[in-house]
């Protein structure tokens, strides 16, 4: 039978035909037929839509918030990866059929001539969540972790880690938990230490973006606190926007600890291009932990620290790296990937306040094997 929803030639293709003969009667069983036939499809005859051809649209699943120490940590690897100031460094990673993973690095620091290096071996059972990991490093320390990640409850993670050096035979450990869902991520650990426990929690809170964190840190054997810190920021993807207030304590006497203001901005422009942006105010006698992000960090009173970074991608195995701060100093940075599992890193550190002075100036060589 012919389709009663095809139009003739001379009628407008969105018009569905009459449903009535040249009598004025109805034909009822073609009515049907029409009026069925012309609610299904896009619509192209004045018909809507079915529900089976225009599905609701997929809202994406809101991504868990976090821990603490991550807050920011989009920025901060702008500025932080990629760079090797002063060192010559080599790391190797490699995994056995048995599923033993090994990592070895070793790295030269220019000025001091001191060389360092570490041997870290990782196993995992898969069937029961558990980690053991066991890292040896050239200051004599053996360091044993085992971990334990979603078994008892969905989202928790425990671990206990003990660290023994033989020439001393000094011993230190910690515990740590966490736990995250979509809403919230907490983490709580003890380190162990000769003069007493260090205890210190923090928990993370996300809304449709939003993220508020607090972190405290309690020195039991002094019984004072030793960290006080806020932060909140908002992230959408591929923009973060982040600030915190920290305050920490230097020893017994709490008017000797001082305070942190600081914030970020990290944007990924499009798929080759993103920047960071870093603010630090610091009072007290502030400085800074990383010398050649925001400034020399040297001690005083109060003091600003800025710094602008970007990191540029030429091709899926080349990519440059800058960032310059209020100090004038200027870092550049350049990565190539030579082939599958073989990465080398150049860097360079200018210093723009001692442009003549070639020992203010740094340089700086990494190559990553991985097999």
């Amino acid at each position: 039978m012919e389709n009663p929803c095809k139009p003739p030639i001379e009628e407008k293709l969105y018009s569905c035909p009459r449903l009535s003969d040249a009598s004025g009667k109805i034909d009822s069983a073609h009515a049907e037929v029409r009026q069925v036939e012309c609610g299904k499809g896009f619509g192209l005859f004045g018909g809507k839509k079915s529900a089976e051809a225009t599905p609701p649209p997929l809202i994406p699943e809101e991504m868990a918030p976090p821990p603490y120490s991550d807050l920011g940590k989009k920025a901060q690897d702008v500025f932080n990866k990629g760079y090797h100031f002063g060192l010559v460094k080599l790391d190797i990673k490699t995994k056995s059929a048995s599923g033993v993973e090994f990592a070895t690095g070793g790295s030269s620091n220019q000025e001091s001539g001191k060389v360092a290096g570490s041997l870290e071996t990782k196993y995992k059972v898969k069937d029961y969540g558990l980690t053991f990991t066991e890292k040896w490093t050239t200051d004599n320390t053996l360091s044993t972790e085992m971990a334990v990640q979603d078994q008892l409850v969905p989202g928790l993670k425990l671990s206990s880690a003990l660290n023994f050096a033989p020439q001393t035979g000094q011993k230190t450990g910690n515990v740590k938990a966490a736990y995250v869902n979509k809403q919230v991520a907490i983490n709580a650990d003890s380190d162990f230490r000769a003069d007493g426990p260090i205890v210190s929690a923090s928990a993370v809170v996300g809304y449709q973006g939003w993220l508020a964190g607090y972190l405290a840190g309690y020195d039991v054997n002094n019984k004072k606190l030793t960290k006080s810190n806020f932060a909140l920021g908002f992230t959408s993807g591929d923009f973060t926007l982040h600030s915190n207030v920290d305050w920490i304590g230097n020893d017994a006497d709490d008017q000797s600890g001082e305070a942190h203001y600081g914030g970020s901005i990290y944007q990924a422009v499009n798929a080759k291009l993103e920047y960071g942006i870093m603010v630090d105010w610091f009072n007290g006698g502030g400085e800074s932990d990383d010398k050649e992000n925001s400034g020399d960090g040297d001690n005083g009173g109060s003091k600003t620290l800025f710094g602008v970074g970007a990191q540029y991608q030429l091709d899926p195995d080349a990519s440059l790296r800058f960032k310059v701060n209020s100090n004038r100093q200027i870092g550049l940075g350049y990565q190539q990937r030579l082939r599958e599992g073989v990465t080398i890193w150049l860097s360079a550190l200018i210093d723009g306040k001692n442009l003549d002075q070639a020992g203010d100036h740094k340089v700086g060589f990494a190559l990553e094997l991985e097999a």
